[in-house]
């Protein structure tokens, strides 16, 4: 059984420590309870089936070849990432972020009680949300979507964005039915980023959480109104969508106008209230990014997968933008 705090990142020495229990012990079952600990567990019970080291694994993803041996059950403390229901997890080696990214990730049990999340404080709780929120959004947009994750996706944020609204309200993630609508709203999240994978948002995040620290899910947050904006103003020229620059703009509309209904205001306006809620920076220009130090790993950031997968072609002029 593996429980871990929620903003203690993965890392390579964690998981071959991990692997090295599995293979000695040979446990029916790996259990992962928590929030980073879901990726520790579905990293380990795979990586213990492995002939090659965990770190040459996660940098080289054909040598994952091995049949895992033990059960996968997950029980989420945070209405997050929605790790539960992907088959990815994200592990850092030597600073670094790398994904697994298989079918042997996916948990053979998910339990989902929103109980469980009553003892997190409420600075996590708020970023654990945003990141709920982030994935839902992007999923709703990516290139990769199709008709049933934009269905999960949409769902999603039926059922996230009252709920965090209520939060911001109260000031509180006391209530069982904010915590109930995030438990759900995060694991279907989660279900539609396991169609899709995240975007740019995602991308653009990973150096400001291993560089400064920042929260997983404010760091993605800091990008979502400058990208909802960019998005909104997209056009052929630099749209990557199969359904053209059009469908991207509706997308956008569609996720603004269940804000509007939900939430009586933008998705910016929501994001930054629930940032404030969780004592976080509202705004990228707080970090003070100097454009000498964060441009080349920024732009870098843009040539990934998951820059790829996001419906408009974005720039160094996009990123130099953010620097200060």
């Amino acid at each position: 059984m593996l429980r871990r705090p929620v903003e203690s990142a993965p890392d390579v020495e964690q998981i071959r420590t991990g692997v090295a229990a599995v293979r000695r012990f040979r446990p029916h079952a790996v259990v992962g309870i928590g929030g980073s600990s879901l990726d520790v567990a579905k990293t380990i019970s795979v990586m213990a089936a492995q002939p090659s080291d965990p770190a040459e694994c996660l940098r080289n993803p054909e040598l994952v070849t091995g049949v895992r041996q033990c059960a996968l059950v997950l029980l989420p403390t945070t209405a997050g990432s929605g790790s539960e229901m992907t088959r990815f997890a994200t592990v850092y080696v030597e600073g670094l972020k790398y994904s697994l990214d298989t079918d042997q990730a996916r948990a053979d049990m998910v339990i989902v009680d929103q109980d469980l999340t009553t003892s997190l404080p409420l600075r996590d709780s708020a970023v654990s949300g945003l990141d709920a929120l982030s994935q839902s959004i992007e999923s709703y947009w990516a290139v990769a979507a199709t008709a049933q994750s934009r269905e999960l996706a949409r769902f999603a944020l039926e059922k996230l964005l009252p709920a965090l609204a209520r939060a911001a309200d109260t000031g509180s993630f006391a209530d069982p039915g904010i915590r109930s609508d995030m438990a759900y709203g995060a694991s279907v999240a989660g279900s539609a980023i396991d169609i899709t994978r995240t975007t740019a948002a995602h991308a653009l995040s990973y150096h400001l959480t291993a560089r400064l620290g920042l929260a997983h899910g404010t760091a993605v947050a800091l990008h979502m109104p400058w990208l909802i904006e960019r998005h909104s103003a997209l056009t052929e020229a630099d749209c990557r969508h199969p359904e053209g620059a059009a469908a991207v703009r509706r997308s956008v509309a569609d996720i603004e106008d269940l804000a509007r209904s939900a939430t009586g205001g933008s998705v910016r306006k929501l994001v930054e209230r629930l940032l404030v809620l969780g004592r976080q920076p509202t705004r990228i220009r707080e970090l003070a990014l100097p454009a000498t130090q964060w441009r080349e790993p920024m732009t870098a950031a843009l040539t990934t997968g998951r820059a790829w997968n996001n419906p408009c072609a974005l720039t160094e002029a996009d990123v130099s933008r953010l620097m200060v």
